[in-house]
């Protein structure tokens, strides 16, 4: 059983964690919601605290609540009027966003639009939409160090929490996996959106592939691409629901996260990082300030085409390398991902708010 910190507080909150997607219905099949508030939520919960967790649309509004939390905010009619309700009962109220959804400048940077999905106007209108939720909020947490200078940058009156993304509550007693035995490399498309990310690492992993004809690669979710290898050496299969997603890394050696560069891309969180450490599988990933913090605990950053190959190339076939890369892995991502630390720094910074308006952010940390 793992050993969980707790939040000191003179008596339990009434908390709710809001989501502010256009589908009411999928609430919970956004990966955003269950890192950002589930996995928070849960914390909490098992400190002693209520928590009610569901869509704006759903929100009890004769519930008293001490804090509620809008994830990704939007304009929309639900959250001004929530908003308006909420601030006349006294309630904290805290928006949580991890992607830079809320530049207008940064539109055209966005995964959507790079990779053809969705037009730059419509895009242009959604971050419009999220810019104007997040300049009634006075207290706003983020995921990264980057994503907190462009929060700073356009809404310099809102107090800022750092909360990063940890090791998902759920996983946490599951049984520790065996090492692989293959050659299998993954890599984990959670949307439509990585096409781009992809074609970086294309070249260098066809030619990994063809060098090792045993070598096989797993994609799981949406991807556009092409690839040459030996038949046989490339599966793809449909993403998986979450409560099944850990089984993906069964057997797997290596990890891929490949990131293209772009304002965007450099705000975003080490997520599948984390992921793959705690089922004791090594990532070599783009360059990304958040992965930086996990250099000892699963990232391997491949800043050139000829690295990520040779980054590679090692974990894959020299296992002097590949077991020091993994040994202890489960604990040395613990020490940088424990959600009962996230969620207790997190209400400290809430519980502050509360009181009195800090400048900028709780903790030192938070001004990184």
């Amino acid at each position: 059983m793992i050993k969980r910190r707790h939040a000191t507080l003179a008596a339990p909150l009434r908390l709710a964690f809001v989501a502010c997607n256009k589908n009411a219905a999928r609430w919970r099949e956004d990966a955003s919601f269950l890192y950002r508030c589930e996995n928070i939520a849960e914390a909490l919960k098992q400190q002693g605290h209520t928590v009610w967790q569901g869509h704006v649309t759903r929100l009890p509004w004769l519930q008293r609540w001490d804090v509620v939390v809008f994830h990704r905010p939007r304009a929309t009619w639900h959250v001004r009027v929530a908003l308006h309700w909420l601030r006349h009962r006294g309630v904290t109220v805290v928006a949580d966003v991890d992607d830079l959804i809320f530049d207008v400048g940064m539109a055209e940077f966005s995964p959507g639009v790079v990779n053809g999905l969705v037009t730059l106007e419509r895009t242009v209108q959604l971050f419009r939409a999220h810019h104007d939720a997040f300049t009634h909020f006075d207290r706003i947490v983020v995921s990264t160090a980057p994503l907190a200078e462009h929060v700073r940058k356009m809404f310099p009156r809102a107090a800022m929490h750092i909360a990063p993304n940890a090791v998902h509550w759920r996983w946490r007693n599951l049984p520790r996996p065996a090492l692989a035995t293959t050659q299998a490399i993954a890599y984990l498309p959670g949307t439509r959106s990585h096409d781009r990310d992809f074609a970086t690492i294309a070249p260098a992993l066809s030619r990994v592939l063809t060098r090792h004809p045993k070598a096989t690669l797993r994609v799981t979710g949406p991807l556009r691409f092409s690839l040459a290898g030996l038949p046989g050496q490339v599966v793809h299969q449909p993403k998986v629901p979450f409560d099944r997603f850990h089984e993906c890394f069964k057997g797997v050696r290596v990890n891929l996260a490949p990131l293209s560069d772009s304002p965007f891309n450099r705000c975003k969180s080490a997520i599948k990082v984390i992921e793959a450490a705690w089922w004791g599988v090594p990532t070599v990933v783009s360059p990304l300030d958040d992965a930086e913090r996990l250099t000892t605990a699963g990232a391997h950053i491949a800043p050139t085409d000829k690295a990520f190959e040779d980054t590679l190339e090692r974990l894959l076939t020299d296992d002097t390398s590949y077991l020091r890369a993994v040994d202890s892995l489960r604990e040395r991502i613990l020490h940088s991902g424990d959600v009962y630390r996230v969620a207790s720094d997190w209400l400290q910074f809430v519980m502050n708010g509360r009181n009195s308006m800090p400048n900028s952010g709780s903790r030192a940390h938070d001004r990184a």
